[in-house]
């Protein structure tokens, strides 16, 4: 038995090596462009955890939540683990089956059998118990391209994974500095509404002692209730931005519901993000990656689906033990085995197998678009995030000089008030505009962070030149994670 099963074994291995395939060379779309970088620039390197380097404990800690707890990267590795046992499957195919059977029947054979000369009602017993061959020969790579095929879907689940985590990440990084800015746009419209408060309080006793006109009034009141709705409007932004982020960080129900984000303000932080990007760096993009597994799996099929046009050879067999009384089925006189072959060839399907094959070539052209289409999409978002990051750069900078300006003006206004050279409300004017380019400032402030993050995760998420894959050794805690959620 030892033997066969070897023999088996080997022949198999041998055949799984040496088996034609039916698939169609594939030639995948070069990227052909021009890679223009700064000289100055050329060692470009970023964290894989480059969130991070925004050093804010707070940003750090909800990271953390958001891998452990998000829904959607949950869906996203049980779709891995789901190809995962899909190879599995599929490599099995490719090596013999042995199963152990038993068997036990008594047959009663009636007098008028054909077969029974005896005269009377005859009884036997048969009990068989053994194990049982199956195999069938990969002659044309059918069962080789499905398991290459799975392997390549199953790479294209890594991708996969590795794009919603990438995501996840980005947005859980945008959408708390969405709330920052929130958070501070409210503290700074609370006090311009109060400073409009105060002007309208001055505009109306001038108004009721004829000091000032309706027109003053009118002015000092609408100002009042434009910021009120800004301030509302901040106010709902805030609630907007922190129920986002509680979805995508939380599973406690009570604290999506009820609690509130601590945070701390945005400090400028520069990277040294290239002005070009090779193909190096490119090719880390998980959409790219994934979608040309995905290609390759659709070629792989092809070959699939033209292997039914061809004959297939099957082998089974048998090695046990046969007898009619159970106390004698394991004795040397029962030994028993055999083994056979079957032959099967297609001759008229009605169409079927051809259909399927042109179906396997559409679902290739239809891969190789997708494939087309995502490098496109890959270059047109790196060329506008690294155009936005330089433009709203240049807004940051005009904003803050914008709000030093208003500052100093503010500044001024309040040593004239001091010493009643200027007017209540000449001097709450001044703090209101300043106040309003704080609001300029943190908005452009906070374009700029996400415009930073925008540009990594068009990238690929963080990369390093010298070593593309260090991402894999960062993830090993983040899985176990997610094991241990999903139990």
């Amino acid at each position: 038995m030892n033997k066969i099963i070897s023999m088996s074994i080997t022949a198999s291995l041998g055949l799984f090596i040496s088996a034609c395939s039916l698939s169609p060379n594939l030639n995948t779309p070069e990227a052909n462009y021009t890679f223009a970088n700064d000289k100055q620039n050329n060692n470009n390197n970023i964290d894989q955890k480059w969130w991070k380097e925004f050093e804010d404990d707070h940003l750090n800690k909800l990271v953390s939540l958001a891998l452990k707890n998000n829904s959607d990267l949950k869906i996203a590795y049980i779709h891995l683990k789901q190809a995962s046992a899909q190879l599995g499957i599929d490599f099995s195919n490719l090596m013999p089956k042995f199963d152990a059977s038993a068997n036990a029947l008594r047959s009663k054979t009636s007098i008028n059998a054909p077969t029974n000369k005896s005269g009377q009602f005859n009884y036997s017993n048969d009990f068989k118990m053994g194990l049982n061959l199956s195999y069938e020969i990969d002659l044309w790579g059918k069962y080789r391209d499905s398991y290459r095929a799975s392997k390549s879907s199953f790479e294209a689940s890594q991708y996969d994974y590795e794009a919603a985590r990438l995501s996840i990440i980005s947005n859980t990084v945008q959408t708390y500095f969405n709330l920052v800015n929130a958070y501070e746009n409210e503290n700074i419209l609370q006090q311009a509404y109060e400073a409009a408060q105060e002007i309208y309080r001055i505009n109306n006793e001038k108004f009721s002692a004829g000091t000032t006109g309706e027109y003053e009034l009118s002015q000092a009141k609408a100002n009042l209730e434009s910021i009120s709705l800004q301030y509302n409007q901040a106010q709902l932004n805030k609630e907007n931005y922190l129920k986002a982020l509680k979805i995508l960080t939380s599973n406690d129900l009570n604290d999506i519901l009820y609690q509130d984000q601590d945070y701390q303000t945005f400090n400028l932080k520069e990277f040294d993000i290239p002005t070009g990007i090779t193909s190096e760096i490119l090719l880390q993009r998980p959409d790219i990656s994934s979608s040309l597994e995905k290609l390759m799996q659709k070629n792989y099929l092809i070959g699939v689906a033209r292997s039914a046009f061809l004959p297939s050879l099957s082998l089974t067999g048998l090695l046990g033990f046969e007898s009619n009384d159970l106390d004698t089925l394991v004795k040397n006189g029962s030994k028993t085995w055999n083994i056979g072959g079957s032959f099967l060839m297609p001759i008229f399907h009605w169409g079927e197998i051809n259909e399927n094959i042109n179906l396997a070539k559409l679902n290739k052209d239809e891969a190789f678009i997708n494939y087309e289409n995502t490098l496109k999409t890959a270059f047109g978002e790196i060329r506008y995030a690294l155009i936005s990051r330089k433009n709203i750069r240049l807004q940051y900078d005009n904003a803050l000089s914008s709000e030093q300006a208003y500052k100093r003006i503010y500044e001024i206004a309040k040593e004239r008030y001091d010493i009643g050279e200027m007017s209540l409300q000449d001097y709450l004017e001044a703090r209101q505009n300043w106040l309003n380019s704080q609001i300029n400032f943190n908005n452009t402030k906070y374009s700029y962070a996400n415009s930073i993050v925008d540009v990594i995760k068009a990238f690929g998420g963080g990369f390093n030149q010298q070593d593309e894959n260090s991402w894999e050794s960062t993830q090993k805690e983040e899985i176990q994670n997610l094991e241990n959620s999903l139990k």
